[in-house]
């Protein structure tokens, strides 16, 4: 699946007045927001995006997109199966690397890029070999800019594989396992290494990392669900209620209760 447009000025008053539900995608997704600025609710989280920047959308994230005025920008969708290979660490579920603030030493050649794909895009009904690439180049083009804009800018390309893994490991086990050793070890590195990684591009202790991804399933159930909140805790393997509710509240300042009441859908 691919699809590209333009954001239409009409479609999207239209959002602002009546903003669609939070939806689940199964495919990819990147926004630029060349003029003005929108908000987006991402597994919970809110964000405010001002032009001159890219968001992306991870397939698989609950999100919701929330224009409150007129936005000039750009949208491609993919779904994963159209490339063999991208990186990764852009579509991680962590939401401070979703947002890619662009200068204007980059913005000329992105132009260009999108003018080529657009081109691409209209003149052929089916995939091309040259829009897959022209593709490609735009997401390792975001990459590379993304990569410059992590506390330690001389993260090596080792450290960006090792961090990819981490996150695909995180998704599957993080439920089951919560300690940092046991991520080290399915990694074969030392705990201290693993922490060496994640500090140059999150800045983060790894504790703090695993924390904030089981942070990211608390939130999505505690909105999308009809769960209890006791039901809650007992999927999300904490030993009690009482838990849960302490490790929530020291991570928002919110109980899972006061966090559930106070949360509005727009």
């Amino acid at each position: 699946m691919l699809q590209y447009f333009k954001i239409n000025k009409q479609e999207l008053k239209k959002l602002i007045a009546d903003p669609i539900a939070p939806r689940q995608r199964a495919y990819h997704e990147i926004m630029w927001v060349q003029k003005g600025e929108t908000k987006f609710l991402i597994d919970g989280d809110r964000f405010n995006v001002q032009a001159n920047a890219f968001f992306i959308f991870p397939k698989d994230r609950i999100h919701q997109f929330l224009p409150k005025q007129v936005i000039k920008g750009q949208v491609i969708r993919f779904s994963e199966d159209l490339l063999n290979d991208f990186p990764r660490l852009l579509f991680s579920k962590f939401n401070h690397i979703s947002e890619i603030k662009i200068v204007n030493s980059d913005n000329k050649s992105l132009e260009l890029l999108f003018k080529l794909f657009e081109l691409e895009y209209n003149l052929h009904s089916e995939k091309s070999l040259t829009i897959i690439n022209l593709l490609k180049t735009i997401i390792y083009k975001l990459d590379d800019i993304k990569q410059k804009q992590f506390p330690c800018q001389n993260t090596y390309h080792y450290s960006i594989d090792s961090f990819d893994q981490f996150q695909i490991l995180l998704d599957n086990h993080i439920l089951e396992h919560k300690k940092v050793n046991f991520y080290a070890e399915k990694l074969h590195i030392t705990p201290r290494k693993l922490g060496g990684i994640i500090k140059s591009i999150l800045n983060k202790t790894t504790t703090e990392v695993i924390s904030n991804r089981l942070l990211i399933e608390c939130k999505r159930r505690l909105m999308y669900s009809n769960s209890s909140i006791s039901e809650i805790a007992y999927d999300l393997g904490f030993e009690d209620n009482s838990y849960f509710t302490k490790f929530f509240k020291k991570l928002t300042q919110l109980t899972p209760k006061e966090y559930r009441r106070k949360t509005v859908i727009a």
